[in-house]
């Protein structure tokens, strides 16, 4: 993975570090640490992205299945978008010990911001999600969230595509 697709990785994977903090699979000082590299959009150290261990290896699965020798930003959305939701329910089952409703992307679209935060108004309703990872948001702008975060700005086929899973 390189180190583009590695920030891309950990915006996406970084929201549910607090469940492997709790587990003790990660010092929340280490989660801190790549939080702010993520956010300041520095490099994180190669190999971070094995800290998430079941969307790293299900990235390798996809990356396989679509003919890749790799991890890319391709790989990356298809796992967060649009299979993430059915691996969260699988874990819940199995773990029981984290937020499955947050643990999910959601698509959404902006109708206000401010310093750090913007309201996006989603499936769950609306409310203010931290601003760390994206930038430049307006109100109109369609974003995926994931817990309490922006985690970048998409467009209106990739909202589509995320409301209704089933008609891909």
């Amino acid at each position: 993975m390189n180190a583009e697709d590695r920030l891309l990785f950990l915006r996406y994977a970084l929201p549910c570090a607090r469940t492997l903090v709790k587990r003790g699979s990660v010092s929340q000082d280490r989660i801190d640490e790549l939080m702010m590299m993520v956010s300041e959009n520095r490099p994180p150290p190669e190999g971070a992205e094995r800290i998430f261990v079941v969307a790293n290896a299900m990235c390798g699965v996809i990356a396989k299945r679509m003919g890749k020798r790799g991890v890319d930003s391709e790989v990356i959305r298809e796992y967060f978008l649009f299979e993430h939701s059915d691996v969260v329910d699988d874990r819940f089952e199995l773990m029981r010990d984290f937020d499955p409703v947050g643990c999910k992307t959601y698509p959404g679209r902006v109708v206000g911001t401010g310093t750090g935060s913007a309201v996006v108004e989603t499936v769950l309703g609306r409310r203010d999600y931290r601003t760390a990872f994206s930038e430049s948001l307006r109100p109109g702008d369609d974003v995926v969230v994931h817990y309490d975060y922006v985690i970048e700005k998409i467009d209106a086929e990739t909202t589509k595509r995320m409301k209704h899973p089933k008609a891909r």
